[in-house]
């Protein structure tokens, strides 16, 4: 009986104070697991010292918790820190390759065009050569012409001379038309190499 009653007594008899004062603020704290709370001081710190946002207070842990996707997440963030240095040596390739791109394309696109510019070059030539040409024929037709009245030019020469002008007329069309495509060409160019 002495043993069964002394612990009430001793609860009666303890000394308490109906004066007590709390002078901060009372926070809930919900914890969206079960399992058991343990106190987690901030490093450095007393038990007197001020709470800063962010610090950790309070840790639950949950011994009978499913950890798997807690534990895919670890594994995965591990084998992408672990990617990393790859990616990045990837990407400076990639944008290695892209430079040395642009600088091919740069050297293709002034290839081209110094070839089209040769090539403008060398028709024009040979519109100059074919119009002589065809002055010289023309200037050979006009003689044979008035020169077949008096019997000194056959009709045979005559008809050589007039074949020769049409010829040189012709080659000298054609050499016009080949400019002419060239220049086209030339304007459609930088169009299709701008809109890349």
């Amino acid at each position: 009986m002495a043993v069964f009653g002394w612990l009430p007594l001793k609860a009666v008899l303890q000394t308490s104070s109906v004066a007590a004062v709390v002078n901060a603020r009372i926070v809930t704290l919900r914890s969206p697991i079960d399992g058991t709370v343990s106190a987690k001081p901030p490093q450095g710190s007393t038990q007197l010292s001020v709470v800063h946002e962010g610090d950790a207070i309070l840790h639950v842990v949950n011994a009978r918790g499913d950890r798997v996707r807690l534990d895919d997440l670890r594994r995965q963030m591990s084998r992408m820190e672990n990617e990393r240095p790859s990616f990045a040596a990837k990407l400076a390739a990639a944008e290695t390759a892209q430079q040395d791109l642009a600088r091919q394309a740069a050297q293709f696109r002034d290839g081209r065009i110094l070839q089209l510019q040769a090539r403008i070059a060398e028709i024009q030539s040979a519109i100059e050569a074919a119009a002589a040409r065809r002055e010289k024929a023309v200037a050979a037709v006009e003689r044979a012409s008035s020169l077949i009245k008096s019997g000194s030019v056959s009709t045979v020469e005559m008809a050589r001379l007039t074949r020769e002008q049409a010829i040189a007329q012709q080659t000298e069309i054609g050499a016009r038309r080949r400019l002419d495509a060239l220049n086209s060409d030339d304007r459609e160019q930088p169009a299709t190499a701008d809109g890349r």
